[in-house]
């Protein structure tokens, strides 16, 4: 692809730059993002969108809905990259670059917290742009997207947990309780009923890039469907380093940013900032629940996972399932065995 590129450059890009380098940046073998840097000291991004040719022409074709979603969300001022060109035939975007380094990356780094701001601001910003557009934006919803398939998928994943919790949490704490199955029972029945909003699928701390000065930009804009905003923002701020030998978990947003992200939304939705900041509460408890899970497949040589440094994400774990967001009687029930 890389060769195609370099050929299709001159009529890819409008004012037809001299390429000067071009160089993949996606971690995988199979690339699909490139830094390409031109003669007159531009640099772009170009992507690959691998499966483009799947809903070329349907509502939800991925090239024209990243353009129609990211013209969207430059007009309302949230920084997302700006589409320069695209060609739909061999599925690719060219962007205008927004910088070198993930959230992702940023958070694994000591003192990443003054950023927390920024990011906030933008995910409030991404949120309120689809919510004012949702009536536009409906019908590009991909497969996968919407609301029934998200509850039935979200069903499939946190279901099976509730037997074994007590169990998990004598593994983190020593404790058992054996109400810990009531009260998760009792928390997906709350989030089944909550709203759900549109807005990106691909919601991770990879999926946010840093510019020089630390200006933050919301990637993958291409899928759009339906899911509870609370679980986008917990995945978009919270960092896994999945990558990394050393890789700790860490949280970028404090309970007082929870709070400015429940008051600051309650602007443009239906809720109260109480209610959305239960919600918050829960799905952080969940989220982390389910990062417990898979931390502690790595810890087993026979079963293995993505993750290393099991026994130290374990501790961040066990610290972010002790902090209460909310007063939700259900999680601040379940949290209540993780106090030290």
């Amino acid at each position: 692809m890389t060769d195609r590129i370099e050929m299709l450059w001159p009529a890819l890009v409008p004012d037809h730059p001299v390429l000067v380098g071009l160089a993949p940046v996606s971690e995988s073998r199979f690339h699909t993002v490139w830094k390409a840097v031109t003669a007159d000291g531009r640099v772009f991004a170009v992507k690959h969108h691998l499966f483009a040719a799947l809903p070329r022409g349907k509502p939800y074709d991925l090239i024209a809905t990243d353009v129609r979603v990211t013209a969207l969300l430059r007009a309302a001022g949230v920084s997302v990259p700006e589409v320069m060109a695209a060609n739909a035939g061999d599925g690719l975007t060219v962007y205008r670059w927004s910088g070198e380094e993930t959230l992702d990356d940023h958070c694994q780094q000591p003192d990443a917290m003054p950023v927390a701001d920024k990011v906030l601001d933008l995910l409030v910003g991404l949120a309120s742009t689809f919510e004012r557009h949702k009536a536009d934006l409906a019908t590009r919803v991909a497969p996968g997207g919407r609301p029934d398939e998200v509850l039935a998928s979200f069903a499939d994943l946190t279901e099976p947990i509730g037997a074994f919790l007590p169990d998990l949490i004598h593994q983190l704490t020593g404790v058992r309780p054996p109400d810990a199955p009531e009260h998760w029972d009792a928390i997906l029945g709350i989030i089944h009923a909550a709203p759900l909003a549109l807005g990106p699928t691909d919601y991770n701390a990879r999926n946010i890039v840093l510019s020089d000065a630390l200006k933050p930009s919301v990637l993958e804009c291409a899928k759009i469907g339906y899911d509870w905003p609370e679980r986008r923002i917990i995945q978009y701020t919270t960092s896994p380093g999945a990558h990394l030998p050393n890789g700790r978990m860490i949280g970028l947003l404090s309970p007082a940013h929870a709070g400015l992200w429940a008051e600051q939304s309650a602007a443009f939705r239906s809720e109260s900032a109480g209610q959305i900041l239960a919600h918050y509460d829960r799905h952080h408890f969940i989220f982390h629940v389910l990062a417990a899970c898979q931390a502690l497949r790595g810890e087993h040589p026979n079963v293995g996972g993505p993750w290393q440094n099991n026994r130290a994400r374990l501790t961040d774990i066990a610290a972010a399932l002790s902090t209460p967001f909310s007063n939700c009687a259900h999680t601040d029930a379940l949290r209540s065995h993780f106090h030290t």
